[in-house]
């Protein structure tokens, strides 16, 4: 509840806005914890009048000795735009962080891109964070935006007691201007960082009437089962919650049902798997994530895959599952 707590005082500004919850993130120390959040967030937004936010979990060690629980989360104003708008950033000092970390982004009703995570080698993890933001960099100026476009960043890292390393060298890039929310999440491939980003675009997609653009900066290859940009227009976005399979330990039939949830899922809301903009997959063996690499092909049109992170990690948030996917779409534009 404590951090429920800390993600609705962040929203106090807004209150009167009538702001509610889409998406939260948990990071658990363990399975059973993941179960109590379950717990606690089915009835904290039971009987409200908005509907339950999607909700992804995953296990892994959190950056506070003793911390069980971790989240970030995705909210939106239903009813209007949020008028006389003037923070972008928002920080919040009982939160911690380094100076100038906001803990809370203002992301503008237009466009924008999701950037997949990018990874570079380096001698130790703050070198590794260096020269991932260099690369970074390079993706935004071929995009014509800029550090200041950026509203989120996720790091997927491991060891979780390399944070404040790349914190720093993370917080290096915005030169004095505010630095926007940072997300770490521990992940098993160690020693070693993959960074993605969320930013707002001054564009939308090139071609008319499509909601989504697939792009690849130059020097980069593309991929049949993962795009390394993906912009999207104004408009709707759609959040699916972490789905899991229903077969236990057993990851070829469990990515199998998860593609086949996913794709009733997205029928449903008026999308298909030509506008997911956004995968994270989490995967606890290396059988899951060999099983993924041979499946997707069968879902993905190979000129619109998602952008993506594939992290390997402790837990998926679920006993006996050992793989969890977490998805971001937008309406077809049929």
């Amino acid at each position: 509840m404590h951090v429920l707590d800390q993600l609705e005082r962040l929203l106090q500004p807004w209150n009167g806005k009538q702001l509610q919850f889409v998406k939260i993130n948990v990071v658990a120390a363990n399975d059973q914890i993941a179960d109590q959040v379950r717990l606690i967030l089915g009835s904290t937004f039971h009987g409200k009048k908005s509907s339950p936010p999607a909700v992804s979990y995953v296990i892994g060690k959190l950056r506070h000795p003793g911390a069980l629980v971790a989240m970030d989360a995705v909210a939106v104003n239903p009813s209007a735009k949020l008028q006389g708008l003037t923070l972008k950033f928002l920080k919040s000092p009982d939160l911690g962080g380094i100076e100038s970390q906001a803990h809370l982004s203002v992301l503008p009703a237009g466009p924008k891109v999701y950037i997949s995570g990018q990874a570079e080698k380096g001698k130790d993890l703050a070198e590794m964070t260096r020269r991932t933001m260099e690369s970074l960099g390079a993706t935004l100026k071929h995009l014509k935006l800029e550090w200041k476009d950026v509203y989120q960043i996720k790091s997927f890292i491991g060891p979780i007691t390399a944070v404040d390393d790349a914190e720093r060298e993370i917080a290096s890039f915005f030169k004095g201007d505010d630095i926007p929310p940072l997300v770490f999440v521990e992940w098993t491939t160690e020693p070693s960082i993959e960074i993605e980003l969320i930013a707002s675009s001054k564009q939308g997609p090139e071609k008319a009437g499509d909601t989504v653009e697939f792009i690849t900066p130059p020097g980069m290859t593309a991929s049949p089962v993962f795009s390394r940009v993906a912009r999207v227009a104004a408009g709707p976005t759609i959040y699916i919650s972490g789905l899991y399979g229903d077969s236990q330990e057993k990851p070829e039939a469990e990515i199998r049902e998860i593609f086949g949830h996913l794709g009733k899922v997205l029928d449903k809301t008026g999308s298909d798997f030509r506008h997911l903009v956004k995968a994270t997959y989490y995967v606890s063996t290396n059988e899951a994530s060999t099983k993924l690499g041979t499946i997707r092909p069968e879902f993905y049109n190979p000129q619109r895959p998602p952008a993506a992170s594939k992290a390997p990690v402790t837990g998926t948030g679920r006993a006996g599952r050992t793989i969890t996917i977490d998805m971001i779409a937008t309406p077809s534009s049929k």
